[in-house]
């Protein structure tokens, strides 16, 4: 329980990394990078050329054969998507905005590049991977600290403080959501999950599974008792296990309820999404509603522009001129993308860009490669990234790209511990 033996798990995590200082410093920049994701978004760039440069400039970064790609792993899917996106650029008449959404998209093709160099260095998984999942912890307890200051504020908004995007105030809740929910997988499988002290492995699931609440992203809501469920039924023969996951899942349900029955917020997000199952009008203003209008409007826009696509860049005014032709005025006025990354691959890149997408995710699914426990960790990372990518576009964001191309990454390094 004390301070000292999370110290002591933490410095056998970091000298798992190498014996000489280089090497150090390469898992240093990762872990600093991992952590990085939730708390720091607006220094990602720059870490991120800090590690790759790291690696790059390794003592073995350029040995022969220089590339060795694991296709069942997603990096390689990853980094063909990338290209397919330049490739886009040539059909494209917007190129200032295609341009620019290359740059957000750059992550894609230079972590997955230091994925399929064979000397890039792949040591010390289990140091970033917790480092990413401490990041989160942490991340959740200081919006937690903003949200009390707040709502103590005579001029605040009381309890909503703590909810959404309220809570979530270094970025969009949803995304939040995905990264607390990756975290909780990463801690419950996989072969990282028992390099924490069970004291702080549970103190952290429970700061997480609070997060995930508050962030009130119905994917997150969705993808969390899946996870648990999951991560019950691989580890159901470990009693110790068992009974941390049963506790949670008690508390998870108990936390839902409890925000049903207290929160109108909540109850009318839910109504929501119930509605937007029958929703027609165009001119829909609800979250869950909209979103049918932009998954509609995105597929159509695929289908007149078989089988190439928009172009890359063209993608989102073609979007807008369907909003304006259909009425949509909500979407228009807002400028919404389609709200699925894989209808917006779709619309702008035609079947080549939907099928990479579809192999970058559920071949890694189906065929993870690794130890039981790693296999069922990938699998369930992917799954994750599948539920949330289905109702985001995610990898139109630099908060989306930046952590989707980092843990395709990290996770598929080979485990520490075999």
């Amino acid at each position: 329980m004390s301070f000292r033996s999370l110290h002591i798990a933490l410095l056998q995590l970091y000298a798992e990394g190498g014996s000489d200082a280089a090497d150090r410093w390469r898992l240093l920049t990762a872990c600093f990078f991992a952590a990085a994701l939730p708390l720091a978004p607006l220094v990602l760039p720059l870490l991120m050329v800090v590690m790759v440069v790291a690696r790059l400039i390794h003592r073995d970064a350029w040995r022969k054969p220089l590339l060795q790609a694991d296709w069942r792993s997603p990096s390689p899917w990853l980094l063909l998507y990338f290209l397919a996106h330049v490739v886009g650029m040539a059909w494209t008449t917007n190129q200032d905005f295609g341009w620019f959404d290359i740059g957000i998209k750059l992550a894609l093709f230079l972590l997955p590049l230091l994925a399929i160099m064979r000397g890039s260095g792949r040591q010390g998984r289990d140091a970033v991977l917790i480092s990413f999942c401490l990041g989160c912890a942490l991340a959740v307890l200081l919006y937690l600290a903003i949200a009390f200051v707040r709502a103590l504020d005579t001029d605040g908004a009381g309890l909503e403080e703590f909810m959404s995007s309220r809570f979530a105030v270094g970025m969009h809740p949803s995304y939040l959501a995905w990264y607390l929910v990756t975290a909780i997988v990463i801690l419950l499988t996989g072969e990282s999950r028992e390099r924490l002290p069970r004291f702080w492995r549970n103190a952290s699931l429970l700061i997480l599974l609070l997060g995930v609440v508050l962030c009130q992203g119905r994917m997150g809501w969705i993808a969390l008792p899946i996870v648990l469920l999951w991560a019950l039924a691989q580890g159901w023969r470990d009693q110790v296990l068992r009974k941390d996951l049963l506790a949670l899942l008690f508390l998870a349900v108990v936390g839902a309820a409890s925000l049903v029955l207290g929160s109108a917020g909540v109850r009318a997000r839910l109504v929501d999404l119930v509605d937007a199952v029958s929703a027609d009008q165009a001119d829909a203003t609800q979250s869950a509603a909209v979103r049918t209008i932009t998954w509609r409007a995105a597929w159509d826009i695929g289908l007149v522009n078989m089988p190439l696509g928009t172009g890359t860049g063209d993608v989102k005014d073609e979007l807008l001129k369907e909003y304006e032709r259909i009425g949509a005025t909500h979407a228009l006025e807002k400028r919404l993308n389609a709200h699925s990354q894989f209808l917006q691959s779709f619309a702008a890149l035609g079947l080549a860009g939907f099928i990479l997408l579809i192999l970058g995710l559920f071949l890694p699914m189906l065929w993870p490669g690794g130890s039981a426990n790693d296999r069922g960790m990938r699998r369930l990372l992917m799954l994750v990234a599948i539920l949330n990518l289905a109702v985001e576009s995610m990898l139109e964001v630099q908060a989306g790209v930046l952590f989707m191309a980092f843990i395709c990454w990290v996770a598929w390094w080979p485990s520490n511990r075999g």
